[in-house]
Protein backbone atom coordinates (compact mmCIF):
# COMPACT_ATOMS: atom_id res chain seq x y z
CA UNK A 1 0.00 0.00 0.00
CA UNK A 2 1.62 3.12 -1.32
CA UNK A 3 1.63 6.17 1.18
CA UNK A 4 -0.77 8.13 -1.15
CA UNK A 5 -3.41 5.46 -0.31
CA UNK A 6 -2.39 5.60 3.17
CA UNK A 7 -2.87 9.49 3.70
CA UNK A 8 -6.64 9.04 1.71
CA UNK A 9 -7.81 6.11 3.78
CA UNK A 10 -7.08 7.91 7.20
CA UNK A 11 -8.57 11.40 5.79
CA UNK A 12 -11.28 9.46 4.70
CA UNK A 13 -11.80 7.94 8.01
CA UNK A 14 -11.26 11.07 9.75
CA UNK A 15 -13.71 12.97 7.77
CA UNK A 16 -16.78 9.95 8.09
CA UNK A 17 -15.62 9.80 12.17
CA UNK A 18 -15.94 13.89 12.14
CA UNK A 19 -19.78 13.40 10.44
CA UNK A 20 -20.75 11.06 13.08
CA UNK A 21 -19.40 12.75 16.38
CA UNK A 22 -21.32 16.01 14.51
CA UNK A 23 -17.39 17.46 15.87
CA UNK A 24 -16.00 20.63 13.42
CA UNK A 25 -12.31 21.27 12.54
CA UNK A 26 -11.83 23.96 14.72
CA UNK A 27 -13.36 22.43 17.69
CA UNK A 28 -11.31 18.67 17.15
CA UNK A 29 -8.03 20.90 16.92
CA UNK A 30 -9.26 22.40 20.23
CA UNK A 31 -9.94 18.86 21.69
CA UNK A 32 -6.58 17.45 20.01
CA UNK A 33 -4.30 20.80 21.15
CA UNK A 34 -3.48 21.06 17.49
CA UNK A 35 -3.96 24.14 14.81
CA UNK A 36 -6.51 24.05 12.36
CA UNK A 37 -5.03 23.93 9.34
CA UNK A 38 -2.91 20.65 10.78
CA UNK A 39 -6.38 19.15 10.55
CA UNK A 40 -7.35 20.44 7.27
CA UNK A 41 -4.39 19.06 5.93
CA UNK A 42 -4.61 15.41 7.37
CA UNK A 43 -8.53 15.83 6.14
CA UNK A 44 -7.38 16.54 2.85
CA UNK A 45 -4.71 13.48 2.57
CA UNK A 46 -1.94 16.45 2.74
CA UNK A 47 -0.07 15.58 5.87
CA UNK A 48 1.67 12.13 7.04
CA UNK A 49 0.29 10.48 10.33
CA UNK A 50 2.01 9.33 13.22
CA UNK A 51 0.84 6.61 16.16
CA UNK A 52 1.01 9.03 18.58
CA UNK A 53 -0.61 11.95 16.47
CA UNK A 54 -3.48 9.34 15.46
CA UNK A 55 -4.31 8.22 19.29
CA UNK A 56 -4.39 12.05 20.13
CA UNK A 57 -6.52 12.29 16.90
CA UNK A 58 -8.78 9.10 18.09
CA UNK A 59 -8.97 10.71 21.57
CA UNK A 60 -10.36 13.65 20.24
CA UNK A 61 -12.62 11.78 18.49
CA UNK A 62 -13.42 9.52 21.33
CA UNK A 63 -13.01 6.80 19.30
CA UNK A 64 -10.52 3.47 19.38
CA UNK A 65 -7.59 4.62 17.07
CA UNK A 66 -8.59 1.15 15.11
CA UNK A 67 -11.34 3.55 13.82
CA UNK A 68 -8.69 6.06 12.47
CA UNK A 69 -6.94 3.48 10.74
CA UNK A 70 -9.56 0.92 9.50
CA UNK A 71 -8.67 -0.23 6.16
CA UNK A 72 -5.01 -0.37 6.50
CA UNK A 73 -3.08 -3.41 6.49
CA UNK A 74 -1.86 -2.81 9.81
CA UNK A 75 -4.70 -1.06 11.47
CA UNK A 76 -4.48 -3.01 14.93
CA UNK A 77 -1.90 -1.26 16.69
CA UNK A 78 -2.85 -2.34 20.41
CA UNK A 79 -0.80 -4.69 22.31
CA UNK A 80 -1.42 -7.58 21.47
CA UNK A 81 0.31 -9.30 24.83
CA UNK A 82 2.33 -12.64 23.06
CA UNK A 83 2.82 -14.98 25.58
CA UNK A 84 5.83 -14.11 28.02
CA UNK A 85 7.01 -16.15 30.94
CA UNK A 86 8.61 -14.48 34.33
CA UNK A 87 12.33 -15.15 32.83
CA UNK A 88 11.70 -12.50 30.06
CA UNK A 89 9.37 -9.87 31.72
CA UNK A 90 10.78 -6.67 32.41
CA UNK A 91 9.59 -4.37 35.37
CA UNK A 92 9.66 -0.98 34.74
CA UNK A 93 8.67 1.74 37.45
CA UNK A 94 8.22 5.84 36.28
CA UNK A 95 7.16 8.13 38.68
CA UNK A 96 5.92 11.64 38.93
CA UNK A 97 7.22 13.42 41.40
CA UNK A 98 9.14 17.03 42.08
CA UNK A 99 8.24 17.91 38.38
CA UNK A 100 9.90 15.07 37.01
CA UNK A 101 10.25 11.99 35.65
CA UNK A 102 12.26 9.29 37.59
CA UNK A 103 12.32 5.71 35.77
CA UNK A 104 13.71 2.74 37.07
CA UNK A 105 13.95 -1.16 34.58
CA UNK A 106 14.79 -3.90 36.33
CA UNK A 107 14.97 -7.30 34.64
CA UNK A 108 12.69 -10.45 36.11
CA UNK A 109 15.78 -10.82 39.07
CA UNK A 110 15.81 -7.52 40.13
CA UNK A 111 18.80 -6.61 38.57
CA UNK A 112 18.39 -2.95 37.01
CA UNK A 113 18.86 -2.43 33.52
CA UNK A 114 18.35 1.34 33.07
CA UNK A 115 17.58 4.58 34.97
CA UNK A 116 16.25 7.76 34.02
CA UNK A 117 15.56 11.13 35.14
CA UNK A 118 13.69 13.75 32.94
CA UNK A 119 12.32 17.09 33.48
CA UNK A 120 8.36 17.67 33.14
CA UNK A 121 5.74 15.53 35.37
CA UNK A 122 2.92 13.20 34.40
CA UNK A 123 -0.32 14.49 35.57
CA UNK A 124 -3.81 12.93 34.80
CA UNK A 125 -4.96 16.20 33.72
CA UNK A 126 -3.18 15.72 30.35
CA UNK A 127 -4.57 13.76 26.85
CA UNK A 128 -3.75 9.72 27.46
CA UNK A 129 -1.69 9.93 24.18
CA UNK A 130 0.66 13.09 25.52
CA UNK A 131 0.98 11.21 28.72
CA UNK A 132 2.07 7.68 26.60
CA UNK A 133 4.34 10.08 24.63
CA UNK A 134 6.15 11.27 28.07
CA UNK A 135 6.41 7.82 29.12
CA UNK A 136 7.77 6.36 26.50
CA UNK A 137 10.44 9.02 26.14
CA UNK A 138 11.09 8.14 30.11
CA UNK A 139 11.62 4.55 29.20
CA UNK A 140 14.14 5.41 26.19
CA UNK A 141 15.97 7.57 28.29
CA UNK A 142 16.82 4.56 30.35
CA UNK A 143 17.78 1.79 27.73
CA UNK A 144 18.58 2.22 24.16
CA UNK A 145 15.50 2.51 22.01
CA UNK A 146 16.13 -0.64 19.77
CA UNK A 147 12.96 -3.21 18.25
CA UNK A 148 14.29 -5.93 21.10
CA UNK A 149 13.70 -3.57 23.39
CA UNK A 150 10.29 -1.84 22.04
CA UNK A 151 9.00 -6.06 21.38
CA UNK A 152 10.23 -6.74 25.83
CA UNK A 153 8.21 -3.29 26.40
CA UNK A 154 4.84 -4.75 24.97
CA UNK A 155 5.41 -7.26 27.23
CA UNK A 156 6.59 -5.73 30.51
CA UNK A 157 5.04 -4.75 33.55
CA UNK A 158 4.57 -0.90 34.04
CA UNK A 159 4.28 0.57 37.65
CA UNK A 160 3.43 4.71 37.58
CA UNK A 161 3.09 7.37 39.87
CA UNK A 162 1.31 9.99 38.50
CA UNK A 163 -0.37 13.59 39.54
CA UNK A 164 -4.13 14.19 39.98
CA UNK A 165 -4.30 10.69 41.27
CA UNK A 166 -7.72 11.44 42.77
CA UNK A 167 -9.30 12.03 39.21
CA UNK A 168 -11.06 8.57 39.13
CA UNK A 169 -12.28 8.46 35.95
CA UNK A 170 -9.30 10.14 34.06
CA UNK A 171 -7.39 7.19 36.08
CA UNK A 172 -9.41 4.49 34.45
CA UNK A 173 -9.72 6.04 31.07
CA UNK A 174 -6.05 6.08 31.10
CA UNK A 175 -5.93 2.55 32.32
CA UNK A 176 -7.78 1.33 29.72
CA UNK A 177 -5.43 3.17 27.14
CA UNK A 178 -2.23 1.76 28.68
CA UNK A 179 -3.09 -1.27 28.86
CA UNK A 180 -2.83 -1.83 25.16
CA UNK A 181 0.74 -0.67 25.08
CA UNK A 182 2.40 -2.73 28.23
CA UNK A 183 1.70 -6.57 29.66
CA UNK A 184 0.23 -4.80 32.84
CA UNK A 185 -0.62 -1.38 33.97
CA UNK A 186 -0.35 -0.23 37.52
CA UNK A 187 -1.57 3.10 39.16
CA UNK A 188 -0.37 5.03 42.38
CA UNK A 189 -0.03 8.15 43.80
CA UNK A 190 3.10 9.81 45.24
CA UNK A 191 2.11 9.51 48.66
CA UNK A 192 1.59 5.94 48.55
CA UNK A 193 5.09 5.16 46.98
CA UNK A 194 6.77 7.85 49.44
CA UNK A 195 5.15 6.13 52.63
CA UNK A 196 6.10 2.68 51.82
CA UNK A 197 9.82 3.59 50.70
CA UNK A 198 10.17 4.92 53.97
CA UNK A 199 8.22 3.41 56.45
CA UNK A 200 7.65 -0.52 54.92
CA UNK A 201 8.68 -3.11 57.60
CA UNK A 202 9.76 -1.03 59.95
CA UNK A 203 7.56 1.07 62.90
CA UNK A 204 4.58 3.58 61.14
CA UNK A 205 4.70 7.44 60.60
CA UNK A 206 3.13 10.08 58.52
CA UNK A 207 4.71 10.58 55.07
CA UNK A 208 4.09 14.37 54.66
CA UNK A 209 4.31 15.35 50.70
CA UNK A 210 4.30 19.38 50.20
CA UNK A 211 4.45 20.51 46.49
CA UNK A 212 1.50 21.94 44.56
CA UNK A 213 -0.82 20.76 46.71
CA UNK A 214 -0.32 18.74 50.02
CA UNK A 215 -1.27 15.29 51.59
CA UNK A 216 -0.18 12.95 54.38
CA UNK A 217 -0.41 9.63 55.10
CA UNK A 218 -0.14 7.01 57.59
CA UNK A 219 -1.09 3.56 58.74
CA UNK A 220 -4.41 2.98 60.68
CA UNK A 221 -5.26 -0.71 61.45
CA UNK A 222 -2.81 -2.29 58.81
CA UNK A 223 -4.20 -0.11 56.02
CA UNK A 224 -3.09 3.11 54.75
CA UNK A 225 -4.84 6.36 54.77
CA UNK A 226 -4.39 9.92 54.00
CA UNK A 227 -5.33 13.63 55.26
CA UNK A 228 -5.69 15.80 52.55
CA UNK A 229 -4.37 16.08 48.93
CA UNK A 230 -8.19 16.93 47.29
CA UNK A 231 -6.93 19.07 44.69
CA UNK A 232 -7.16 23.10 45.20
CA UNK A 233 -9.40 24.89 46.00
CA UNK A 234 -11.00 22.35 47.20
CA UNK A 235 -8.56 21.59 49.89
CA UNK A 236 -4.06 20.99 49.40
CA UNK A 237 -3.84 24.16 52.00
CA UNK A 238 -0.09 25.03 52.29
CA UNK A 239 0.93 24.39 49.02
CA UNK A 240 2.40 25.76 45.93
CA UNK A 241 -1.69 26.84 44.57
CA UNK A 242 -2.44 27.67 47.92
CA UNK A 243 0.42 30.35 48.42
CA UNK A 244 0.08 31.62 44.90
CA UNK A 245 -3.64 32.80 45.93
CA UNK A 246 -2.23 34.44 49.36
CA UNK A 247 0.12 36.39 47.40
CA UNK A 248 -2.47 37.62 44.59
CA UNK A 249 -4.77 38.28 48.00
CA UNK A 250 -1.93 39.93 49.88
CA UNK A 251 -0.88 42.05 46.43
CA UNK A 252 -4.70 43.39 45.86
CA UNK A 253 -5.25 44.15 49.04
CA UNK A 254 -1.40 46.52 48.95
CA UNK A 255 -2.77 47.91 45.87
CA UNK A 256 -6.19 49.06 46.74
CA UNK A 257 -4.60 50.98 50.28
CA UNK A 258 -6.01 48.08 52.78
CA UNK A 259 -2.28 47.10 53.72
CA UNK A 260 0.96 48.86 53.86
CA UNK A 261 3.24 48.72 51.01
CA UNK A 262 5.43 45.67 50.84
CA UNK A 263 8.35 44.24 48.55
CA UNK A 264 6.40 41.31 48.20
CA UNK A 265 3.67 43.23 46.72
CA UNK A 266 5.96 44.93 44.77
CA UNK A 267 7.94 42.18 43.43
CA UNK A 268 4.56 40.57 42.15
CA UNK A 269 2.67 44.00 40.44
CA UNK A 270 6.28 44.58 38.47
CA UNK A 271 6.06 41.39 36.78
CA UNK A 272 3.03 42.74 35.36
CA UNK A 273 4.06 46.29 34.66
CA UNK A 274 2.12 47.37 37.88
CA UNK A 275 -1.25 46.64 36.28
CA UNK A 276 -2.94 44.42 39.11
CA UNK A 277 -5.80 43.60 35.77
CA UNK A 278 -2.92 41.70 34.21
CA UNK A 279 -3.04 39.07 36.83
CA UNK A 280 -6.39 38.50 36.72
CA UNK A 281 -6.30 38.07 33.06
CA UNK A 282 -3.74 35.13 33.63
CA UNK A 283 -5.77 33.78 36.16
CA UNK A 284 -9.00 33.93 33.56
CA UNK A 285 -6.79 32.37 30.99
CA UNK A 286 -5.79 29.65 33.11
CA UNK A 287 -9.28 28.39 33.20
CA UNK A 288 -9.92 25.33 34.89
CA UNK A 289 -6.13 24.50 35.57
CA UNK A 290 -5.98 25.43 38.77
CA UNK A 291 -2.10 24.90 39.06
CA UNK A 292 -2.03 28.12 37.25
CA UNK A 293 -1.98 29.30 41.11
CA UNK A 294 1.29 27.82 41.40
CA UNK A 295 3.72 30.30 39.22
CA UNK A 296 2.41 32.77 41.49
CA UNK A 297 4.46 31.30 44.62
CA UNK A 298 7.96 31.43 42.42
CA UNK A 299 7.37 35.48 43.70
CA UNK A 300 6.62 34.19 47.58
CA UNK A 301 9.64 31.94 47.92
CA UNK A 302 12.07 34.23 46.10
CA UNK A 303 11.24 37.17 48.68
CA UNK A 304 11.01 34.52 51.09
CA UNK A 305 14.73 33.97 50.56
CA UNK A 306 15.46 37.31 50.81
CA UNK A 307 13.80 37.64 54.56
CA UNK A 308 10.75 40.10 53.60
CA UNK A 309 8.22 39.85 56.29
CA UNK A 310 5.17 39.57 54.02
CA UNK A 311 6.53 36.45 52.78
CA UNK A 312 7.78 35.02 56.09
CA UNK A 313 4.09 35.61 57.46
CA UNK A 314 2.35 33.51 54.50
CA UNK A 315 4.83 30.77 54.87
CA UNK A 316 3.86 30.76 58.92
CA UNK A 317 0.26 30.98 58.11
CA UNK A 318 0.58 28.15 55.50
CA UNK A 319 2.73 26.00 58.42
CA UNK A 320 -0.02 26.04 60.92
CA UNK A 321 -2.68 24.84 58.30
CA UNK A 322 -0.84 21.81 57.43
CA UNK A 323 0.14 21.44 61.75
CA UNK A 324 -3.74 20.89 62.22
CA UNK A 325 -3.64 17.83 60.03
CA UNK A 326 -0.45 16.46 61.48
CA UNK A 327 -2.40 17.02 65.05
CA UNK A 328 -5.28 15.28 63.99
CA UNK A 329 -3.27 12.10 63.07
CA UNK A 330 -1.39 12.43 66.43
CA UNK A 331 -4.79 12.51 68.09
CA UNK A 332 -6.28 8.94 65.38
CA UNK A 333 -3.34 6.84 66.15
CA UNK A 334 -3.08 8.15 69.99
CA UNK A 335 0.88 9.03 69.62
CA UNK A 336 3.59 11.73 67.88
CA UNK A 337 4.54 9.00 65.27
CA UNK A 338 7.84 10.56 63.30
CA UNK A 339 7.87 12.52 60.04
CA UNK A 340 9.60 12.33 56.70
CA UNK A 341 8.52 15.28 54.66
CA UNK A 342 8.74 15.15 50.76
CA UNK A 343 7.96 17.59 48.10
CA UNK A 344 9.43 21.08 46.51
CA UNK A 345 8.33 22.92 49.33
CA UNK A 346 10.09 20.46 52.39
CA UNK A 347 12.86 23.17 52.93
CA UNK A 348 10.34 25.73 53.34
CA UNK A 349 8.42 23.63 56.20
CA UNK A 350 10.76 21.61 57.92
CA UNK A 351 12.43 24.47 60.29
CA UNK A 352 8.62 24.92 61.76
CA UNK A 353 8.61 20.96 62.92
CA UNK A 354 10.35 19.05 65.81
CA UNK A 355 13.31 18.00 64.95
CA UNK A 356 13.40 15.09 67.19
CA UNK A 357 10.15 13.70 64.89
CA UNK A 358 11.86 14.37 61.70
CA UNK A 359 13.67 11.43 59.48
CA UNK A 360 15.65 11.46 56.73
CA UNK A 361 13.90 11.19 53.22
CA UNK A 362 14.48 8.68 51.17
CA UNK A 363 15.76 9.56 47.54
CA UNK A 364 13.53 9.84 44.68
CA UNK A 365 16.01 7.30 42.56
CA UNK A 366 15.22 4.43 45.34
CA UNK A 367 11.78 5.26 45.55
CA UNK A 368 11.55 4.73 41.43
CA UNK A 369 13.49 1.67 42.05
CA UNK A 370 10.87 -0.16 45.01
CA UNK A 371 8.23 1.01 42.66
CA UNK A 372 9.59 -1.19 39.71
CA UNK A 373 9.87 -4.24 41.73
CA UNK A 374 6.31 -3.83 43.69
CA UNK A 375 4.57 -6.52 42.57
CA UNK A 376 0.25 -7.70 42.35
CA UNK A 377 0.28 -9.66 45.64
CA UNK A 378 2.36 -6.63 47.51
CA UNK A 379 -0.49 -4.05 46.11
CA UNK A 380 -3.74 -6.22 47.11
CA UNK A 381 -2.33 -7.41 50.16
CA UNK A 382 -2.00 -3.27 51.00
CA UNK A 383 -5.18 -2.46 49.23
CA UNK A 384 -3.89 -0.55 46.54
CA UNK A 385 -5.71 -2.13 43.58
Amino acid sequence: MDKHTILNIIADNLRRLMNEKEISSTALARRCDMSTGTISKIINGNMSITIPLAMNLAEGLAVDVSELLHGLANEKIENTHPDTTPEDQLSIGVMSIDSKRITCIKEHDGKIIGQSDLEGGLDLAETNSSLYQAIQEAIFAAIDDTELNRQRIKQAKLNLVMQSYEFEESKNKFLMFAERYFHTVNLLSDWQISYFSTFNGKNPGISLIIDKGVSLSYMESNTLKKLGGWKFPVYDLGGENWMGVEVIRHTVNVFEGYEPKTELAHALLSKFNGKIEKITEVCIKGGKNTDIYSLFADTLITQHLRGDLAAIKIIEKGFHLIYRSIERIDEIVGKKLPITINGSLASFYIPFLDKERIIPCVKNTKKAELLASISEQYLQQHGLV
